[in-house]
């Protein structure tokens, strides 16, 4: 069985959300040059961490940071994660998320063409295969006092898995052709197959989707599988920013950015704040002083960003219920690897137990 949430019962609740925190993985600190970061997967070559004769790329794991997000003891939150080759899941995910009481977090997969060493014009296709071969899987969690209901989401061509009791799989010639489309793992290729390599790799990926799979068997309903209904024809052009941008051709994070523009601008139309730390999107969305914003929008560095968006959340309400405001904004923040996993990562957990707790048990802070 399969549970369908349709766009339009999401903007028919009336629950609203107190901030958003979007994280897009392009696995790197790439605004600064492509540096190795927690969401680098192991073999990967970076500038920090390149694949020499004797050191072949990134020693260490992709960190898996989700799952204990959403076993915080939140009272009421939203995780996900997502794709920008799946852009209806994405912008269902970023609406639920907005209606959901609490604080939410999406991670949402975005190539780098210019880091991981691929064409612009191939960045759909890799993302889809990320997916396909139980890379990038997708899930849903809802948390309401304190429990999590694991949800995953389904694709055309998604790996199945060997055991008939698991739920994501993983499909190792999927796997090979993710890798083999990025330069950034070309060393793991030639001028020798390492397969001692690959198979590290391939087997920290099916141990995270194993986790996964226990995750869902444990805190999932009947109705494990979720999907979300939403007809392009309903969703129209966003409005949240201008035309073009300063990233480069096929950027993931530019995919991602008019997906959630265009997911948020359903739910919030122009009442929006979005806060945005140090970042390929940050600098490529306010070059030469000149934003591409059409609502409000706020810089911040790496790791007070999250810190940022929740203490704006909290003063609009103070500032609504004493009646010095007439209405609260949406507030979404926008991180990469830097505040998301890296130097912000406490400042963002932090943030979002705030967000998904504090704001919503305070009586001053009621909306």
């Amino acid at each position: 069985m399969t549970t369908t949430i349709k766009m339009e019962d999401i903007l028919a609740r009336s629950e609203r959300n107190t901030v958003l925190y979007i994280g897009y993985d392009n696995e790197a600190f790439m605004n600064t040059g492509i540096q190795e970061s927690g969401t680098t997967p192991y073999g990967a070559s970076t500038t920090t961490g390149p694949g020499g004769e004797l050191i072949k790329g990134k020693i260490g794991i992709k960190e898996d940071y989700l799952p204990g997000f959403s076993l915080l003891g939140h009272k009421s939150a939203y995780f996900a994660t997502a794709n920008v080759a799946y852009p209806m899941d994405f912008i269902g995910k970023v609406m639920d998320a907005m209606k959901t009481p609490g604080g939410g977090f999406i991670q949402i997969y975005a190539p780098c063409p210019r880091g991981w060493r691929h064409d612009g014009g191939d960045t759909n296709r890799i993302a889809k295969i990320a997916t396909e071969s139980g890379y990038w899987p997708l899930i849903t969690i809802k948390v309401k006092n304190g429990e999590p209901t694991y949800y995953y989401n389904t694709v055309p061509g998604m790996a199945k898995p060997e055991n008939e009791n698991d739920y994501i799989g993983t499909n190792d010639e999927k796997l090979i052709e993710l890798l083999k489309s990025q330069g950034k793992f070309r060393h793991l290729f030639k001028p020798e197959f390492l397969e001692t390599n690959i198979d590290e790799l391939f087997g920290q990926v099916k141990a995270r989707n194993a986790n996964l799979n226990k995750l869902l068997g444990q805190f999932g309903v009947d109705d494990r599988k979720l999907r979300y209904s939403v007809k392009h024809s309903k969703v129209p052009p966003q409005k949240h920013l201008n035309p073009g941008h300063g990233l480069c051709g096929g950027c993931g994070a530019g995919f991602m950015l008019n997906q959630l523009a265009s997911a948020a601008q359903l739910v919030a139309k122009e009442n929006i704040i979005y806060v945005n730390n140090t970042c390929c999107v940050e600098v490529s969305t306010s070059k030469d002083d000149v934003s591409s914003w059409n609502v409000s929008w706020m810089h911040q560095l790496f790791e007070s960003g999250a810190t940022v968006a929740d203490a704006i959340s909290t003063a609009y309400r103070i500032m609504y219920n004493k009646g010095i405001k007439k209405e609260v904004p949406y507030v979404i923040h926008i991180g990469g690897d830097g505040s998301t996993v890296n130097i912000g990562f406490q400042f963002l957990k932090s943030a979002i137990v705030r967000s998904s707790s504090f704001q919503i048990m305070n009586k001053d802070l009621k909306i």
